[in-house]
């Protein structure tokens, strides 16, 4: 936020006079004055919501009391006067409070006033016995308070922001997750904690819970809903999270041939070339995979059978694991049998996809997606925690996935100056 607050510092004015100085102001027949009021440059802080801007003030004042009869002066001008002449210019601090309210329509409202304004040096202005000081300062204040003026306009431009206005349309919305298919969080309740600044930065909680989808299909998620209202609650810090997936197997087809497709494979001394790989299922829960390849030896490898997931270990198995091999090579039909019963005897009750290992290997890609810039000038930073499969059903048209997501993310921005701040 320092750039921010240093744009609406230098947005608001640093000197202000009386209308007419360094001539005296009349405003009655028998009482002229002016004045010139300095400031020091805006400080901030903000704790749960209450945002105070202070600053010091220097000030020079002087007034000048008559008589008068009939609307006419009848006798000469007395006057009195702070900070003229070899006078240093008197001083005082001075506190603008700002209570911001987050509304449930996801819009910040806020009340700023002048809280305080507190004299370091004494400065008294007495003419004809009447004190004139408190008059001129209350003119003063009343300049300073354009200061809070300008802080409510500072946070009702924050509010239009064009990043801000898509997020309160967009509702519950569909987004690409990298290659992995399409996302909807589909949150049903938001709460937004309160807001603190602290080295220059504003950090607050954002917390919804909901029912997040992920689908190889966009289209299949989409659900419309409006975004929900908003509550003020602190939120618990990270990501707890089960996560329904779906994918159609041409998702996965997809996936798996422009990773491996003409990827050479060593299998004891022998290259073996994939040129394609075809996932599909049954009505009776079954995976069936088609590998082709080429290299030393060509055809197509046919692998079958119901996947089992244990979740306590994270493994996935087949036990009813059965295989065929469709080749022109003699050799390899000669050994079919030989390798039907030793391939059968290895793989059978065996572990075919050990996902604990498979997710420790790609936590740094994992992670990478965790840390990374979201827009020009946002970006999130987190830590995954825990991510295990939960779930996994086969059916003739796609797979059903349930995962869990333990993680932690923090959204950072930087957000340059001509998001908020309009030049006038």
């Amino acid at each position: 936020m320092k750039p921010l607050f240093a744009a609406l510092d230098s947005a608001n004015a640093k000197e202000f006079t009386s209308d007419r100085w360094p001539d005296y102001d009349q405003s009655t027949c028998d009482f002229r004055y002016k004045y010139r009021f300095l400031r020091s440059p805006f400080t901030f802080s903000c704790v749960n919501n209450k945002v105070l801007i202070s600053f010091r003030g220097y000030y020079q004042i002087a007034g000048s009391k008559t008589v008068c009869a009939f609307n006419k002066q009848v006798s000469p001008w007395v006057s009195g006067s702070c900070g003229f002449g070899q006078e240093s210019l008197r001083r005082v601090d001075l506190t603008i409070g700002s209570q911001i309210s987050i509304m449930p329509n996801h819009q910040l409202l806020t009340y700023t006033k002048l809280e305080s304004a507190r004299p370091v040096d004494k400065c008294q202005v007495t003419l004809l016995a009447t004190d004139v000081t408190q008059q001129i300062l209350d003119s003063i204040r009343s300049s300073v308070n354009a200061y809070a003026t300008a802080f409510d306009q500072f946070v009702q431009a924050m509010n239009n922001n064009e990043v801000l206005r898509q997020f309160r349309r967009g509702g519950s919305r569909v987004m690409p997750v990298s290659s992995y298919g399409f996302m909807n969080l589909n949150p049903e309740q938001l709460r937004i904690g309160p807001l603190n600044y602290n080295h220059d930065t504003l950090t607050f909680s954002v917390g919804f819970q909901g029912k997040p989808e992920l689908h190889s299909d966009s289209l299949s998620i989409v659900t419309n809903k409006p975004l929900p209202i908003v509550s003020n609650a602190s939120a618990p810090a990270g990501i707890s999270t089960t996560i329904n997936a779906v994918y159609q197997y041409s998702f996965f087809n997809k996936l798996l041939t422009d990773s491996l497709q003409d990827k050479p494979l060593e299998i004891e001394g022998r290259t073996f070339v994939i040129k394609k790989i075809v996932l599909s299922g049954t009505d009776e829960g079954k995976l069936k995979v088609e590998l082709a390849f080429t290299g030393n030896r060509s055809g197509v490898l046919r692998i079958s059978g119901t996947p089992m997931l244990e979740t306590t270990n994270q493994v996935l198995s087949m036990p009813d694991i059965d295989f065929s091999i469709d080749t022109k090579d003699i050799l390899v039909n000669m050994a079919r049998g030989l390798f039907r019963k030793k391939i059968i005897r290895q793989l059978k009750n065996q572990t075919v996809l050990d996902i604990a290992a498979l997710i420790e290997r790609n936590k740094p890609l994992i992670a990478g997606r965790l840390n990374q810039d979201v827009t020009e000038w946002m970006s999130i930073s987190g830590t995954l925690n825990k991510l295990e499969l939960k779930g996994l059903l086969a059916t003739k048209d796609q797979i059903q996935l349930q995962f869990y997501l333990n993680a932690n993310l923090v959204l950072t921005g930087r957000p340059p100056l001509s998001s908020f701040v309009t030049k006038k």
